[in-house]
């Protein structure tokens, strides 16, 4: 592609994005310096850079005076002093700020320039023009791209001019229903959907207090709603003599809480026309602000209108499916385009080969609203394979933070057709991919790859709000009931192992009898498998969900010979004799299960309490009960407690205040996400031990609901 002017790199950024960036970084021979802040030392990125730097660590210097005093408190990611220290005791030339923290903030670029640092990005004047959304509609409008009607809302001393009687009539100018959005950032936050005038000044307070949290700016703009668009985005990339062309589009429709989830390449399902408009236009906003480097803008369709919604001055999460269909390494092509090379192709020689898809693996209960759900990942394997691509935040060991972004990993896959690329998605996420100690999305991912609207490409926006059984998605009963048995002829095994006086012998001759009783929970609800032995097999019966008495349980037989064997055993010594459990090797093994004469393999891994279970229908996560354990009923469901460290912002409720199921309490923010707490069932309101401000940890109490269960 042509020479690179700098020689070692700093990435000012985390996650999956820096191992990205020094991924590509090595591949052609440039050295790389990680930031990191404690929360993060010991993540993948820090070992894999050449060296890394601790941004809490800095040496004492006086502080920038064109910075607000909030950048020094949020510190970390967000310190530029704390990076250009960085920049200058780590020796780099170069500095690629990744996506989010501050990769669209010009005071970051400038910075670095006046370091002497190249700045992997596109210039300040560009971020700028760009980086504020209400002006940057404004700029493309008048260059002729189609806009939404939207009006600004003015900020003043803190607070929005007019909370009342001017946010009134801007909502009556723009029309219901609409959107409140943040003029200084993105990704969702700082935005609200306004159905009614009398939504609107609750939700301009509430959407200000965000934005102002997350981008230093309370300023806000209204914005028309459209009720069904697709949200598709162009890739373009600009040399330093402002050549610009566009590298396709994607379809980034499939989205909670306005930030997405599955993006693919090409986007599917749109007239020729408005595509080519769409990249015409593209290429147009780009030019209109002299722009260099990578970019995307990003458009909301609805029919065969088209309208602008906003130019990212970066890289995208979603880089990697334009990548796939391109064979164009972005990365790679920023460190040229910063170098100052011009564009190595011309638009008639990049062409679009088949289709990638593209789905992120988050840290989350989706069924909780999309509740995060931190940790420590206990073993990790991600899937493989020629058209298979994962960019992986974490490995085994690793910490998913409640301080930053949830994101996981990215799982691509490539096929020749949609439909290849999606089958083959599905497959991986559901069959190749092991991520034990973290919950995560991971059947919302499936079920919306297999939902025949989604099969079709007959997606929008609305896509999760439409198909509600997709947020909802788990494992269907009959899989959990096999999973389950493997769990339990995995835990008789090591017990066996383990005995001098093995309870099941090698060859399970004994009379037939009980042998144990496995009691588990998963997910919320209670699962009990039966061990029993005849002659030559063992016979699981499962009983479940959310049961608490084998008597009141319907047993389902999902067994059929069963034998333990050592690895070096020739299975067998009787015609079908199949087996149908292998010695496990310290905490994890293999679990052969003949049901109807299908056998079935699977993957179980133990760690004191907890059992996870792997096949090709996805995973389980078990946790042991004992017999005696009335726990897994308890009374949870009068307290209202924190499920993840974070702040309290608002107090919803009242002491003494009637409740329904569902009635907010008490709005957390973790995360970078506010978090509505809400009542589980009916009941009143008895206490509340939260105050707005105060920094709570996970299973803290913050509020009692007298009468929440039928007892």
């Amino acid at each position: 592609m042509g020479a690179v002017a700098f020689k070692r790199l700093l990435v000012a950024n985390r996650g999956e994005v820096a191992r990205r960036i020094i991924r590509a970084a090595r591949a052609v021979g440039i050295e790389t310096v990680a930031v990191y802040t404690p929360d993060d030392r010991h993540s993948p990125f820090v070992t894999e850079a050449d060296v890394a730097v601790d941004l809490t660590s800095r040496l004492e210097r006086p502080p920038r005076r064109d910075l607000a005093p909030l950048d020094a408190k949020r510190g970390g990611y967000l310190d530029i002093d704390a990076i250009i220290d960085a920049l200058r005791r780590s020796g780099a030339d170069a500095v690629h700020p990744g996506y989010g923290f501050l990769s669209e903030d010009p005071r970051l670029a400038l910075a670095c320039q006046d370091a002497g640092a190249v700045w992997v990005g596109p210039p300040a004047a560009a971020i700028d023009a760009m980086g504020h959304k209400a002006n940057a509609k404004e700029t493309v409008a008048a260059a002729g791209v189609p806009v939404l009607n939207s009006v600004v809302l003015e900020e003043k001393d803190g607070a929005i001019d007019g909370v009342t009687d001017g946010v009134t009539a801007a909502g009556e100018r723009v029309g219901y229903p609409l959107l409140v959005k943040a003029s200084a950032g993105g990704g969702g936050r700082g935005m609200r959907l306004v159905e009614s005038p009398a939504e609107l000044p609750d939700a301009v307070e509430s959407a200000r207090h965000e934005a102002a949290a997350a981008f230093g700016s309370g300023e806000l703009f209204l914005e028309r709603f459209l009720r069904d668009p697709r949200h598709i985005e162009v890739q373009i990339a600009a040399d330093c003599d402002h050549d610009v062309v566009h590298l396709f589009d994607r379809e980034c429709s499939l989205q909670r809480r306005h930030q997405k989830v599955i993006e693919e390449a090409p986007a599917s399902n749109i007239a020729r026309v408005v595509r080519e408009s769409m990249s015409n236009a593209a290429i147009t906003c780009a030019k209109t602000v002299g722009y260099e480097g990578i970019g995307t803008v990003e458009f909301l369709v609805e029919g065969d209108e088209f309208y602008f919604l906003e130019m990212n001055t970066r890289l995208q999460v979603e880089h990697c499916v334009t990548e796939m269909v391109t064979g164009v390494d972005l990365v790679e092509l920023q460190f040229l385009l910063a170098s100052g090379s011009p564009l190595p192709f011309s638009q008639d020689e990049i062409s679009a080969v088949g289709h990638a898809v593209e789905a992120r693996l988050c840290a989350e209960r989706p069924r909780e609203e999309f509740r995060p759900t931190p940790g420590t990942v206990l073993h990790a394997k991600w899937p493989s394979g020629p058209s298979v691509r994962v960019d992986a935040a974490v490995e085994s060991g690793s910490t998913v933070s409640p301080t930053y972004d949830n994101l996981v990993a990215k799982i691509v896959a490539h096929g020749r057709t949609r439909s290849q690329a999606v089958s083959s998605l599905s497959r991986a996420i559901a069959r190749d991919l092991e991520l034990d100690g973290v919950e995560t999305n991971r059947e919302l991912l499936v079920a919306a790859l297999c939902e025949p609207d989604f099969k079709r490409g007959d997606i929008s926006t609305r896509y999760f709000d439409v198909h509600p059984a997709v947020v909802n998605a788990g494992l269907d009963v009959s899989v959990r009931e096999r999973h389950a048995a493997a769990a339990a002829l995995f835990l008789e095994d090591r017990r066996s192992n383990a005995s001098l006086v093995p309870s099941v012998p090698k060859s399970f001759r004994n009379v037939g009898s009980a042998v144990h009783v496995d009691r588990f929970t998963c997910d919320g609800e209670h699962w009990h498998v039966t061990l029993k032995r005849s002659r030559d097999s063992l016979t699981a019966h499962i009983s479940g969900p959310n049961i608490r008495d084998l008597d009141d349980s319907i047993s389902v037989d999902v067994s059929a010979l069963v034998r333990a064997h050592d690895p070096g055993d020739v299975p067998g010594d009787a015609p079908g004799d199949v087996p149908a459990l292998a010695t496990s090797r310290g905490s994890s093994g293999a679990v052969e299960l003949c049901i109807g004469g299908v056998l079935e393999v699977f993957r179980v891994r133990a760690y004191g309490a907890q059992i996870f279970v792997n096949s090709h229908d996805g995973q389980s996560s078990f946790e042991i009960v004992g017999i005696d354990d009335d726990s897994v009923v308890g009374d949870a469901g009068r307290e209202c407690r924190a499920p993840l460290p974070g702040a309290v912002t608002k107090v919803v409720a009242e002491v003494g205040q009637r409740v329904e199921e569902g009635t907010p309490l008490i709005v957390m923010e973790a995360m970078k996400m506010e978090h509505t707490l809400r009542a589980t069932g009916p009941g009143t309101l008895t206490a509340v031990f939260a105050v707005p401000g105060s920094q709570v940890d996970a299973g803290d109490l913050l509020a009692l609901v007298d009468g929440l269960s039928d007892e």
